[in-house]
């Protein structure tokens, strides 16, 4: 009978100081701490980058890791918030944008082997529908390793004006 005693005894010396804990630190935020990256593109996609910008960059800014909602907007305005939450945490590799107006030109997408899963066949289908709604070309690019710019250049280039000649739904 004495064990049962101690036992519930530290039952409720546990159950009382989990209470006061949480009484103390509710309301308090906690704090994160963060250190900086060292490039806001993964390796691949800084070569890509550095390619695109070299043969192309003087007609085009590319912008890189751009968020949907920067590059479109909901077409119907009541049902404006369910849009956003649904482009929210999607994001582009790249954006070409005009080097006067900074308009969005075309969409870059650079596919390694996650482009592979499941999951990411269904995101890029939703992000290429999305796009083509939107009227900004994607172009997608195998990730092979290394760049050529002038070949890169051409093949972005091929795709953009083949994607203009098909009529958009």
């Amino acid at each position: 009978m004495t064990k049962l005693f101690i036992g519930v005894g530290i039952l409720l010396v546990v159950v009382v100081a989990v209470r006061l804990l949480e009484f103390f630190l509710r309301g308090k935020k906690p704090v994160f701490e963060y250190g900086r990256r060292d490039c806001v593109m993964t390796p691949a996609e800084r070569e890509c980058f550095v390619a695109l910008a070299s043969e192309m960059g003087m007609t085009y800014h590319f912008f890189p890791q751009v968020h949907l909602n920067s590059i479109v907007q909901p077409k119907n305005s009541r049902i404006r918030f369910q849009a956003f939450l649904h482009i929210n945490q999607k994001s582009v590799d790249f954006v070409a944008c005009d080097r006067s107006t900074l308009r969005p030109v075309f969409v870059i997408e650079l596919d390694d082997k996650s482009h592979n899963q499941p999951k990411r066949i269904e995101r890029d289908k939703e992000v290429e529908r999305i796009l083509n709604g939107a009227g900004l070309p994607l172009v997608r690019i195998e990730n092979r390793g290394r760049f050529e710019p002038k070949a890169l250049a051409q093949f972005v280039q091929r795709a953009i004006e083949k994607k203009a000649s098909v009529p958009s739904n």
